[in-house]
């Protein structure tokens, strides 16, 4: 998942002006003027867009993060009380973490390797609050509660130094790029979520610790309950929070991944920090992916896709609370060129 990056200042005077930019591998397209003709609606090309600021985290943000206190050391009386937990089976003896992790990384390997740009339906719905005043002038004044919007959403994947990413972009229903900062009513648009399964890569597997809960059901399967927790002396796939001015905070998580015990498929991926950002006014985050097969429209691939996905924040006193459903998803193919 992509931790988005954000600002609020000015969303008490006029949430209109707020900008977004996403950590990680999320492209705002809407300064290439960019058009294509595809098979449903017209897409934006992607060409090799300019990477993202490099984040590396400071020796401060080293020091905090590992000062966390992660699901890696929870007690039993921590587990008994953990909301994602509930009526799993303690580890057997003959389950092996190192087995379980051999081969959810042969299949999230294959899966990547496998995976072609595909695009599809994106519906957002976002619910913003307070969780208390921030100035005393603005104390009764509230944002937008409940927003909606519909868009098209593009998923490539790619490479950065060896570890497998996902470019993701989006475009309203005809097809244009996209500022998001232009749509009306959004204090924050979350994305990257089809790269949460990239957790359990090999990759990431040496980035992190890790540890085995037992199994518990998902999507009517039984699952692996898998916890991770990336190593901040390891932070490859450090997520960072850019501010308006441009300043960049490293962001790392922790999570459990629900793992299918036949078929070592990623079925659901629950993340949240790694440690609470108070010096930057990030409180809590935490976001649940769930994934299912997916039958492209126009092949005869199945891929395993982000259907349902739910995001709480809370930042500089806001609380944001983000749904996204996907769905007609499809190949996506580039059939002309970028207008001057």
């Amino acid at each position: 998942m992509t931790i988005v990056c954000l600002d609020l200042g000015r969303a008490w005077e006029d949430t209109s002006r707020m900008k977004v930019r996403a950590v990680s591998f999320f492209m705002v397209l809407a300064a290439l003027g960019i058009r294509i003709t595809c098979g449903w609606a017209q897409q934006p090309v992607l060409p090799s867009p300019a990477p993202a600021p490099e984040i590396k985290l400071t020796p401060s943000e080293v020091e905090l993060y590992k000062k966390a206190q992660t699901l890696i050391d929870w007690t039993p009386n921590q587990i008994h009380h953990s909301p994602y937990l509930h009526n799993f089976e303690p580890p057997a003896a003959g389950d092996s973490l190192p087995d379980i992790l051999d081969r959810v990384g042969k299949t999230v390997t294959r899966l990547f390797d496998d995976f072609p740009k595909v695009s599809c339906d994106e519906e957002i719905d976002s619910d913003t609050g307070i969780t208390r005043p921030r100035h005393k002038d603005h104390s009764h004044r509230d944002p937008p509660s409940l927003v909606r919007q519909k868009l098209r959403y593009v998923i490539v994947p790619g490479d950065m130094g060896g570890i497998p990413t996902f470019e993701e972009y989006r475009t309203n229903l005809d097809g244009n790029p996209i500022d998001v900062a232009t749509l009306q009513g959004f204090l924050m648009i979350t994305s990257n979520f089809a790269s949460s399964f990239l957790y359990l890569s090999p990759v990431d597997q040496h980035d992190s610790h890790l540890r085995y809960f037992g199994i518990q059901s998902v999507q009517d399967r039984r699952c692996y309950v898998v916890g991770f927790a990336q190593d901040p002396n390891r932070p490859r796939r450090a997520g960072a929070l850019y501010n308006l001015p441009g300043e960049g905070y490293g962001v790392l998580v922790q999570g459990l991944a629900w793992i299918d015990c036949q078929t070592f498929q990623v079925l659901r991926v629950t993340s949240w920090l790694l440690a609470p950002r108070d010096d930057i006014g990030l409180e809590s985050m935490a976001s649940t992916v769930d994934f299912r097969a997916v039958h492209l429209i126009d092949s005869e691939k199945v891929l395993w896709l982000p259907g349902d996905v739910v995001v709480d924040v809370v930042y500089q006193g806001m609380r944001i609370h983000n749904t996204h459903h996907y769905s007609n998803f499809k190949l996506f193919r580039v059939e002309s060129a970028i207008k001057p």
